[in-house]
């Protein structure tokens, strides 16, 4: 058995490493990242570069492997969380009859001192006997419903026997998805094209006369509805009363956008220069249970004739966000990065202030009345502030909100 080495220094094995959460409650693990196996290959899980492992040394050549894998996690993920590393060898001369192989690797753990050595068995089957591998891919659809979807199935005939007598279906498995069709193209292989119409939890279709020979794929398209949340689709393909699968997951966190002034109104002095303040509130909520994302901001407040924005602040944000963030832009606005993760069935809100400076004297009477009033489609009223919300690519839609406060003008 050899152990595949991409690199030519050695500095590199053939495998992944994957970080997973386990968030319980019978819930399945979620990945958060992986990554290669080559020296100083880390696994980042956030645009921030936090880290949950790296490659720290690695010497790879076809007859021996030597890794050594560093693991950060930090208090919030030991109870929770684990790493995965995926690696393997290949047998030089498999030969044509079933067979089992052992591998007896050495692990040496920094905790305790630990010596591990773990037994892994695989078992190859006759070249003859039926064996095939199913693989799944996204495909991007121009104009499609939201809540649609579309992935390849790829079915290889692994046997040096001809692949007959199969059926290929693709069915729910988790979520709430519909498989709106289910459509083989078997022309090449003596058969024809067959197809399975939804809706429905599950279609199935049959090879017919089709023969599939050694090393050809079989390509099929599924198309799906009702994506939202999480959703995972099992590929399937039934031959010999055997069935090879692969998982198709499409999870779509939706998430609502809320923009709300946290005063209907404040008073102002008919004359003389002072400040006054309003606050507002931005609030995303992820409806679903996928995991999603909130978005980065930009904070447009807007300036009546008589009023000068002094300045502009927050609470709530992520960590990241300092008072440099908030220095006002030449054009009068804030840009925010904002942009965090955004779990399953959880809101979060920010709250900012708008510190403004009133000169009550350079103020008309057309500007009182405007200042007293509140229009969604007229941000010139009251004391408004526009907020543009990009796509944050994982539930969130690119949207443009407003949250206005009334002025009263007080008597003298």
């Amino acid at each position: 058995m050899t152990w595949s080495c991409p690199s030519p220094d050695g500095d590199r094995v053939a495998g992944t490493s994957t970080f997973y959460v386990n968030k319980g409650q019978g819930e399945p693990a979620t990945k958060l990242a992986d990554s290669g196996l080559g020296f100083f290959d880390h696994l980042y899980y956030n645009q921030h570069g936090d880290s949950a492992g790296s490659v720290k040394a690695v010497s790879c050549t076809p007859e021996h492997l030597s890794l050594t894998y560093e693991v950060s996690f930090n208090a919030a993920w030991d109870q929770s969380s684990y790493l995965d590393l995926d690696l393997g060898t290949t047998a030089v001369t498999p030969g044509a009859d079933a067979r089992s192989y052992s591998l007896s690797p050495t692990i040496t753990t920094s905790t305790g001192s630990l010596v591990l050595t773990p037994t892994a068995t695989a078992h190859k089957p006759a070249a003859s006997d039926t064996h095939a591998t199913v693989t799944t891919e996204a495909v991007k659809v121009d104009g499609a419903a939201k809540d649609a979807g579309r992935f390849t199935m790829r079915a290889r005939n692994d046997s040096t026997t001809p692949l007959s007598d199969f059926t290929v279906s693709a069915g729910r498995s988790r979520g709430q998805t519909q498989v709106t069709s289910l459509t083989c193209d078997l022309t090449a292989f003596g058969g024809e094209v067959v197809s399975a119409q939804g809706p429905a939890e599950n279609l199935k279709v049959s090879s017919g006369k089709a023969k599939v020979p050694e090393g050809k794929e079989v390509a099929c398209q599924v198309d799906l509805s009702g994506v939202v949340g999480r959703n995972t689709v099992k590929a399937e393909l039934a031959a010999g009363g055997q069935t090879f699968s692969s998982d198709y997951v499409d999870d779509r966190p939706v998430g609502e956008v809320a923009v709300k002034a946290s005063q209907g109104s404040i008073e102002a002095a008919p004359t003389g220069t002072y400040e006054v303040e309003v606050g507002y509130t931005v609030t995303f909520t992820n409806t679903t249970d996928a995991d999603g994302r909130t978005s980065n901001i930009v904070l447009r407040p807007q300036v009546p004739a008589g009023v000068t924005l002094k300045s502009v602040w927050g609470s709530g944000g992520p960590w990241w966000i300092t008072l440099d963030d908030y220095v006002i832009q030449p054009d009068g606005s804030v840009s925010l990065p904002t942009g965090d993760t955004l779990p399953a069935g959880s809101s979060t809100t920010m709250t900012f202030w708008n510190t403004y400076t009133v000169n009550a004297d350079a103020i008309t009477e057309d500007g009182w009345k405007a200042l007293g009033t509140c229009d969604p489609k007229d941000p010139s009223k009251g004391l408004t502030t526009v907020v543009d919300v990009a796509d944050s690519g994982a539930g969130i839609e690119a949207g443009t909100y407003s949250a206005c406060t009334t002025v009263t003008r007080t008597r003298n």
